[in-house]
């Protein structure tokens, strides 16, 4: 199954409940667009894996993966900044396949820092993005520069912008007057899987095709 804003809200609730105020032990890159982050919480030990490749996902895994000998640059500030924060929150923004993990931990002078791991899982566009407290980007795992993408850059030193919006609905806001008008505007023009897919935010058309086989058989 995709994994969609739907799969990615119950992950949210899922970290929360089991790894909210875990410390993280090791933050380990296996590959060069996964990262795993092994921490400690009242649950015991937990590895959150996160992969911005080929099928993105954040999930815990039970799965240990060898490490290269030489940790890549991103993974090495990782561990400078997380090794020993606590995960304070991790939250969905809106119902886009955003989440924003955010820590609380130490600076090189003792003082409290909280930083960001913004976890973006957008397909081929799927990336991870560090932040300090004024959500100013310290790293990416994917660069994106003027070349790449005239509407959004992703750059160190740039303050971090959500995607630029989709033209569709919440379907957690979505009022049933809300829901009419989208239907009478063009859901009798399409077919149901498609209508949904195409009005609200966050569903992949394989979970819209089981929503119109659920609802019509």
């Amino acid at each position: 199954m995709a994994f969609d804003a739907g799969m990615l809200a119950c992950m949210v609730r899922e970290i929360r409940t089991i790894a909210l105020g875990g410390r993280i032990e090791k933050v380990m890159q296996p590959e060069r667009d996964e990262i795993i982050l092994q921490l400690r919480s009242t649950e015991g030990g937990k590895r959150l894996l996160i992969n911005a490749g080929t099928g993105p996902r954040i999930s815990f895994t039970d799965l240990t993966r060898e490490n290269p000998a030489q940790a890549p640059m991103f993974c090495m500030l990782l561990r400078k900044h997380l090794t020993g924060a606590r995960l304070a929150d991790i939250r969905q923004e809106g119902f886009e396949r955003v989440a924003c993990l955010e820590f609380e931990g130490r600076d090189e002078m003792g003082f409290s820092s909280r930083r960001y791991l913004i976890v973006e899982l957008m397909g081929k566009y799927s990336n991870l993005i560090f932040a300090n407290e004024d959500k100013k980007i310290l790293a990416a795992l994917r660069t994106v520069d003027f070349s790449t993408s005239a509407l959004r850059q992703v750059l160190p030193g740039m303050l971090y912008e959500l995607p630029p919006k989709q033209n569709k609905q919440d379907p957690l806001l979505a009022t049933e007057a809300e829901f009419d008008r989208l239907w009478d505007a063009a859901g009798r023009d399409l077919p149901l899987n498609k209508w949904i897919s195409t009005s609200f935010l966050g569903i992949s058309a394989a979970v819209a095709r089981e929503i119109a086989y659920l609802a019509t058989g």
